[in-house]
């Protein structure tokens, strides 16, 4: 399989993914900053806070070459999360029923 980008000793691919984090941030923030709250919205800033997470595990925190069972559970973190800020999105009445602590 190929791999998305090669690499270069001078790190210089490093720098053009943290750019590309900074533009996606300072996206996630003015769409937050200005967009209606709405389901749309809320699925633009998942995706991109899981393609942020993506680039951060495979590339800065470098744990493609680590055990699999972190590299996995990692990606699992940055998988639910964004999954459940959709769910409370689309069921709120039940997701606060069912963290209620008094019946």
């Amino acid at each position: 399989m190929k791999k998305l980008m090669t690499y270069s000793s001078d790190g210089k691919h490093l720098d053009k993914l943290w750019l590309l984090l900074i533009a996606m941030t300072l996206i996630n923030a003015a769409i937050a900053e200005q967009a209606e709250p709405s389901l749309l919205v809320t699925v633009v800033i998942c995706v991109i806070i899981v393609v942020k997470a993506r680039l951060v595990i495979d590339h800065f925190m470098e744990l493609k070459g680590a055990s699999p069972y972190i590299y996995h559970l990692m990606n699992a973190y940055f998988y639910i999360f964004p999954l459940i800020a959709i769910l409370v999105w689309l069921f709120p009445e039940v997701i606060a029923d069912f963290t209620r602590l008094s019946p």
